[in-house]
């Protein structure tokens, strides 16, 4: 009798989850300028990839949500 292969858990979308570490690097974004609403560029970069975080994971979850078995 032939067994089920075991359910994949890896999915290609997980691959989007790096997308929030790039916010680690942090010398890519300590800069003084541009200023939005007078915050500097390192602040409001940050606060940017707070969204951009859920947004990824959130992309993730209902795309590889139905490889579980």
């Amino acid at each position: 009798m032939p067994s089920e292969p075991p359910p994949r858990r890896w999915n290609p979308w997980n691959l989007l989850l790096l997308v929030p570490l790039l916010m680690l690097i942090t010398p890519w974004y300590n800069f003084d300028g541009p200023r939005v609403f007078g915050l500097p560029f390192f602040y409001w970069y940050q606060f940017l990839f707070v969204p951009v975080g859920v947004v990824c994971v959130g992309v993730v979850y209902a795309k590889s949500r139905g490889d579980r078995r």
